[in-house]
């Protein structure tokens, strides 16, 4: 059986797609060398996959305490931000929509530590958090994160230093052993940046790119992100290798931070299988 060619068909999989909050951004942020002082809002995603070996989350959305105060978790730098969030748009709040409890989330994968996509980490302290090593590197080195200029908060992190973690060294991971759920290895915006693979029984390939590829000009252009931590050429080879998989396996492509490719994703109740 070769990668093209996985059993996610016997696989009973469902992927919920959710929007955690909107954020603001200068276009450039998103596609390096183009938009510079064009500010768009972007939808900050939060996805639920149902797996018969376990619930996993990709992504856990913003801080739940920005609901009430937009900047309360947030350091002044990251206050242009701007964040538009309501209480039931925190991760545990919107899985209890579907009847899900915090405590069901089995694994919690995270395409990086930035608080866009890792600020609701605090919710699931049960879970299992996988994450490559060198991404705990960065986000838990104040000196390592002031010198690479990322927006990591140290501050908010801490909290969640005790919770359980499943370290990847720079490698792919095939969670469940069946090709369904596959986690890349994919530097770009962060050194341990991990880009997601889901082979759905009726739906075919999902690729989520997360912040290789933010928006769908990037992988149609070829655009490299505009805030990319590591050589342009590296970033090159994560954006190529998710492309090829995409073209070879005819897939859906769900980008992060794209708000017009946005409104054509299934938004939970609804679901891909």
């Amino acid at each position: 059986m070769t990668s093209s060619e996985p059993a996610a068909g016997k696989v009973n999989l469902k992927l919920y797609c959710m929007t955690g909050a909107m954020i603001h951004f200068d276009q450039s942020v998103f596609t390096h060398m183009r938009g510079f002082g064009r500010r768009v809002k972007v939808q900050t995603p939060i996805f639920l996959i149902d797996h018969p070996s376990g619930k996993v989350l990709f992504e856990t959305g913003l801080y739940p305490g920005l609901a009430i105060d937009r900047y309360k978790d947030l350091t002044p730098s990251l206050h242009d931000w701007e964040p538009e969030m309501t209480p039931d748009q925190a991760a545990d709040k919107q899985l209890e929509k579907l009847g899900i409890h915090a405590k069901d989330i089995r694994y919690v994968i995270l395409s990086c530590l930035i608080p866009d996509h890792a600020g609701g980490m605090c919710l699931f302290p049960n879970a299992t958090f996988i994450v490559q090593f060198r991404e705990l590197q960065e986000a838990w080195w104040p000196d390592q994160r002031v010198a690479q200029g990322q927006a990591y908060q140290y501050g908010q992190l801490l909290a969640t230093r005790d919770f359980k973690y499943w370290q990847l060294h720079d490698e792919d991971l095939d969670l469940f052993g069946d090709g369904t759920i596959r986690i890349l290895f994919s530097p770009a915006h962060t050194r341990g940046e991990q880009a997601l693979v889901l082979r759905l029984p009726n739906t075919g390939t999902v690729v989520m790119p997360a912040g290789v590829c933010p928006q769908k000009a990037n992988f149609v252009e070829g655009i490299m992100t505009g805030t990319p931590a590591v050589d342009p050429a590296i970033v090159q080879a994560s954006m190529a290798r998710l492309r090829r998989i995409a073209a070879q396996e005819n897939a859906l492509v769900i980008h992060h931070h794209d708000p017009d490719d946005w409104k054509s994703v299934r938004k939970a109740p609804e679901f891909y299988d």
